[in-house]
């Protein structure tokens, strides 16, 4: 740990681990999501489900991966931690742009097809954001 950087910083890194945690977690249980589970959906949201392309699964695992990676290289004070959160935060843009681009969902859903996944871009931009510029304080070597 170096002496420079605040102690803020662990927990800093604590809260960033959990929320990533949290979604492996949304992967595992999305993953896992039986025809019967799917049943208890509106039906855009089924609709959606049962047409999502490999590619976004990927990126999904692509997403919680890295950020579950930046987050524990935060708490251990590695520079590692911008990269990873990057690709992380890239991911995320790809896993909803499909949803959002390249289907009818938001003619059916509206605002509610994009709020949450904006609120996971904006917590991957800013893991990015603050990893880029601790790095750039020294706090990770």
């Amino acid at each position: 740990m170096e002496s420079n950087a605040p102690r803020w910083l662990t927990i800093a890194g604590i809260l960033s681990l959990l929320w990533n945690l949290m979604g492996v977690w949304s992967f595992v249980t999305n993953w896992q999501l039986s025809k019967t589970g799917y049943a208890g959906l509106p039906e855009v949201q089924r609709e959606l489900w049962n047409a999502m392309p490999t590619w976004t699964w990927i990126a999904f695992a692509v997403a919680v991966g890295c950020g579950t990676a930046g987050a524990i290289a935060l708490l251990l004070r590695k520079r590692l931690a911008t990269p990873l959160f990057l690709v992380s935060f890239v991911a995320i843009i790809f896993q909803f742009s499909w949803p959002i681009f390249m289907t009818d969902a938001y003619s059916k859903m509206g605002a509610e097809l994009v709020t949450f996944p904006a609120i996971l871009a904006l917590m991957g931009a800013l893991q990015f954001y603050l990893a880029r510029r601790w790095a750039s304080r020294g706090w990770l070597k």
